[in-house]
């Protein structure tokens, strides 16, 4: 039963890892060469929208790392009635996607306040950091389960 009840956190942990990098490669994508202007192909949906759009997105994709994360732990707690003992590179790897996580997070909500407004360079460079980080962080995943 303990492996289920991992499996299916892991099934939520693994979603929102592709989503953490996949929504801003999307976003980087259309905003580069002004693409979300040519491939748009329903005019009734706003072009300022959809950013916005994948950047709820994005906060949703990190909302569901962190809370799956979280989940993995307390499961661990009260099935073992002990936290996972993490030390050296699991310890810097899990350090790694907390770090990556909480300024994703802020990035987004940033956005959400106020991206829109921003040159297009500047949202550029916001898709392309999410990206980064997610990436980072999905690259940590694999040292953390395998060291942890």
């Amino acid at each position: 039963m303990e492996d289920f009840v991992y499996a299916c956190i892991q099934l939520i942990h693994n979603v929102g890892a592709a989503a953490v990098v996949g929504i801003p490669t999307v976003a980087w994508w259309l905003m580069s060469s002004s693409r979300v202007a040519t491939e748009l192909t329903d005019r009734t949906i706003s072009i300022q929208a959809i950013p916005r759009r994948l950047a709820w997105l994005t906060l949703l994709a990190w909302s569901t790392q962190i809370a799956s994360g979280i989940t993995f732990g307390l499961t661990t707690y009260y099935l073992k009635h002990e936290l996972p003992e993490l030390t050296g590179v699991a310890f810097t790897a899990l350090a790694i996607k907390v770090g990556c996580a909480i300024i994703c997070c802020t990035l987004t909500l940033l956005y959400l306040l106020k991206g829109t407004r921003w040159i297009e360079s500047f949202q550029l460079i916001a898709w392309k950091t999410l990206f980064a980080l997610g990436l980072a962080s999905l690259m940590s995943a694999a040292f953390l389960r395998w060291f942890g």
